[in-house]
């Protein structure tokens, strides 16, 4: 029986040796695709391959137009019976389309993947992303609820019955709105955890914090905006949760992972709150409010205050703006966290130890790439 063609699809932006490397590792790949296609999404400097394989083509954009249209273009492009997807920073264990061939020509199943992990470095957002970032199905084998975007299987006909990305606008979260789809259509979503996947990219604490509020900010705010008690509502979506991973990142011992949490609550809460005020839901004395509580948080503790404002600021947050009459009182609950934390030693131990580390990660670690540094959180007609 002739086997299948495959199309191999992959999408860069200003990250070309992400890219030249994936490519190179198809070549390893127990079974290999018969095409590869390469969107370049407005680089900077056009993506070329001294060593291209002579299957390989590259489309290109002028201007970057985001992922969603970069992965629309290049599924849409590809011509083999099945489409392996894959974003450039992901890389997979070298019998993942063997594996999931099979899966794949099942008529029922719609899309196709494996178990994804964060593994990029030693550094401390890559371990902190390894426990608590977007990994999915490590153990799974079977009908699944999500696939994740960074690589996925499917045929090219289910891709066109989807009607592919039209439709959907957003920047983001196109593989959520994909599994949506197919499900909608009466597809079942397989993954198999034996073909391993697994994220390289290494970024910044602050980028990490921009990346993970890209991701959720949008639906956050619409709640935010018709909540009833607006603080509580916070309260329950932020602190809740993070108070959670703080318990984990205790028993790892991890007291930097506390300082991240800290981060990306403020950068989360303070943009939604910029919003709610845009939009009238909230008063400039509240807003004020919570950013008196956040400069008390650290009072006493300026080495580690000076790194904290220093970088909510590079996020585009003043911590030292705060209405000097601002309404503290309704903030008091929202910061119950705080007393145990200080009594426990963290911000101590942060003072005397952790900026000493964090300096030396941001001067050791070698960090990639990533357009979500520069990411923004608009919303329209909200």
């Amino acid at each position: 029986m002739t086997r299948p063609t495959i199309s191999f699809c992959t999408y860069t932006f200003n990250d070309a040796e992400f890219t030249a490397d994936l490519i190179r590792q198809t070549r390893m790949f127990s079974m290999r695709p018969d095409e590869i296609v390469v969107v370049d999404d407005g680089s900077d400097t056009p993506f070329v391959m001294d060593d291209a394989p002579a299957n390989l083509r590259v489309l290109r954009f002028e201007k970057n137009r985001g992922i969603t249209a970069a992965k629309g273009a290049g599924l849409s492009a590809a011509s083999g019976d099945f489409i392996f997807s894959m974003d450039c920073d992901t890389r997979v264990s070298t019998t993942w389309l063997e594996r999931n061939l099979p899966h794949a020509a099942v008529p029922e199943i719609g899309l196709v993947g494996g178990s994804l992990v964060y593994r990029s470095g030693d550094d401390l957002v890559s371990r902190y992303l390894s426990v608590f970032g977007d990994n999915h199905n490590q153990h799974h084998v079977g009908a699944a609820d999500f696939i994740p975007g960074n690589a996925f299987l499917l045929r090219r006909k289910t891709w066109e019955q989807a009607g592919g990305f039209d439709g959907y606008g957003e920047t983001n979260c196109q593989d959520h709105y994909l599994c949506g789809r197919l499900k909608d259509l009466g597809y079942t979503l397989f993954s198999d955890a034996r073909a391993e996947a697994w994220q390289l990219r290494r970024i910044t604490r602050t980028t990490m914090c921009k990346r993970v509020w890209k991701w959720c900010h949008k639906p956050i705010k619409r709640q935010a905006c018709e909540a009833d008690d607006i603080v509580n509502y916070l309260f329950g979506t932020f602190v809740a949760p993070m108070l959670d991973r703080c318990d984990n990142s205790a028993v790892l011992g991890e007291p930097l992972f506390y300082y991240l949490e800290l981060l990306y609550l403020a950068h989360a809460v303070l943009d939604t709150l910029d919003h709610l005020v845009a939009q009238g839901r909230m008063s400039a004395q509240k807003h004020g409010g919570f950013l008196a509580e956040l400069v008390e948080l650290f009072a006493g503790y300026p080495r580690i205050q000076a790194m904290y404002r220093a970088d909510l600021y590079a996020m585009g947050h003043d911590m030292l703006a705060s209405v000097p009459s601002g309404d503290t009182a309704a903030w008091r609950e929202f910061f119950m966290f705080a007393p145990m934390m200080q009594k426990g030693g963290l911000f101590t131990w942060l003072e005397e130890q952790g900026v000493a580390q964090l300096v030396r990660d941001e001067v050791e670690a070698e960090y990639d790439f990533s357009s979500y540094a520069e990411a923004t959180y608009e919303v329209v007609n909200a």
